[in-house]
This record gives C-alpha cells, structure tokens and sequence, in this order.
C-alpha cells in the first residue's frame, strides 16, 4: 500500500467538501472555507512562509465583519501548513480536536469470541437507528440519560442519510440486546468508517473490533479495498485499530475561537 498516495486521495475528497467563499488571502497564499450557520471553517490552507499569523488576521477580521465564529482544520505535515499552529495558538485559539488519520487495506479477521454472544448487523429501520443514537449520546457526550427530543432528531436525520445510500450504520448487539455501533460513508473515494463505540457496560470483551471488522469487510469491494478512520491522538482505541492492522497516515488538528473574536 502506498500510504501517502492513500493519504492524497483522503485529503482531496475531504477538500471538497469546503467549497464555499471566504476571505481571498491574495499574495499570503490561500484557504478552502466552508459555512455552516454563523460558523465559518477553513482548512487546507496553503500560506507562504513567514505570513501566517498576517493570514490568520485576515481570517479573523472577515469573520468579526459577518459575525461568525472561526474554526481551522491543520495538517501540521502539509505543505504550507507547517506555521499555522503556532499563529493559531498565538492569535488566541485553542485546540478542540486532535485526530490520527488511518487506513487499512483488505479484509479483517476480528479475534473469535465463542464465549461472548455477539452479533453485528446492519441497522433496519428507525428504531435501532434511535437505539444507536442513544447510545451514542451516553458514551460520546457522558449523557446517562439523553433528551428524546435530542435523540429523536439526529436518529431521523441518520435515517435519512442511509435511505439516501450516503452513509451505512451497523449495530452490535449482545444477547440480542443493542450495545454499539458505528457507521461508514459511501459518498467517498475511500470509505470512512465514523461513530465507533460501545457502551460502557459492554466495554473490554472484544465487542469494539467485531464490530470494526464487519463494518470494514461490508465497506470493501473488489474495486476498492481501503477503508480509513479518525481517532482523537492518544485514545486506548488506537491500539485496537493498530491491532486490526489499521496504519497511520496524518495528523490533523482543529483550533477554535468563539464569538469573542
């Protein structure tokens, strides 16, 4: 596998998902934007060297004038991206997500568990939707006991996203009873495999990589055997992927500055 040919493919179809205007940054370099509400992100920038704390106040300036909240995604490796961690943090932004990009080639053999009984599944209708959303909210956001309506909404839009063929969500299930999940994308060149998780109860017995393996061994095809993830830097779950034969590729950071601009 040539990693960094995979690692161009990943970030050219996640470059065009920010097509939206922003701030030109003329002879200081550029920067692909995307709008969502009042927030305005920027990522794979490319900043001639020496001017990137004078790129990130043109940044900022534009979002005071529109009253937006600034988010930027870096690729500290990227060439043209090297300095902006630094004038990030300088011009007052913390980071808020630091992730390993991954990537396996091929299928995967999860470790049997014959003492352990487990099924994976892909998700058939609203129901086990709303099951894993719920799910979901209590091991992502530490939630015991999350809002139906909360939950109701982003299980209906996750729904919709299946019934449009753009993403594919799997449960685990032990004992019959729903205990994870994860879900991958199908609008990519290379699926993305998103949401891992398992609830706290069910945690420690194997239940985490059957559930990667199937999700990989169905996103596959003939014509396509890669399949990469996100991982926060750190998380105990990188070990798991590294297990099932997952390899890094980049890291990417995302810095963030509220209203106060």
């Amino acid at each position: 596998m040539d990693t960094q040919d995979v690692a161009r493919r990943i970030l050219r179809q996640r470059m065009s998902r920010f097509a939206d205007s922003g701030p030109s940054l003329g002879a200081l370099g550029t920067a692909r934007y995307r709008v969502e509400e009042r927030r305005l992100k920027v990522a794979y920038a490319t900043i001639a060297r020496g001017q990137a704390s004078t790129a990130v106040a043109v940044v900022l300036r534009y979002a005071r004038v529109h009253g937006m909240q600034v988010q930027w995604t870096v690729v500290p490796t990227r060439a043209g991206e090297e300095e902006l961690p630094a004038a990030l943090c300088a011009a007052g932004f913390a980071v808020i997500e630091d992730l390993l990009l991954m990537v396996h080639k091929g299928s995967v053999a999860a470790p049997p568990r014959p003492n352990l009984d487990v099924r994976v599944t892909r998700m058939g209708s609203w129901q086990a939707m709303w099951e894993y959303e719920y799910g979901s909210q209590q091991s992502f956001y530490s939630t015991p006991r999350p809002s139906d309506a909360l939950v109701n909404q982003r299980a209906t839009e996750r729904w919709h996203e299946q019934e449009r063929g753009w993403c594919r969500y799997y449960a685990a299930l032990l004992g019959g009873r729903p205990v994870g999940g994860c879900y991958g994308s199908l609008y990519e060149d290379i699926p993305t495999l998103m949401g891992v998780y398992t609830l706290p109860t069910a945690r420690r017995r194997g239940i985490a990589g059957m559930l990667v393996a199937h999700a990989i061994n169905d996103l596959i095809t003939a014509y396509n055997d890669l399949c990469c993830l996100f991982v926060e830097r750190d998380n105990p779950a990188e070990r798991l992927y590294r297990s099932l034969g997952f390899v890094p590729l980049l890291h990417s950071q995302t810095h963030a500055l509220g209203p106060a601009l």
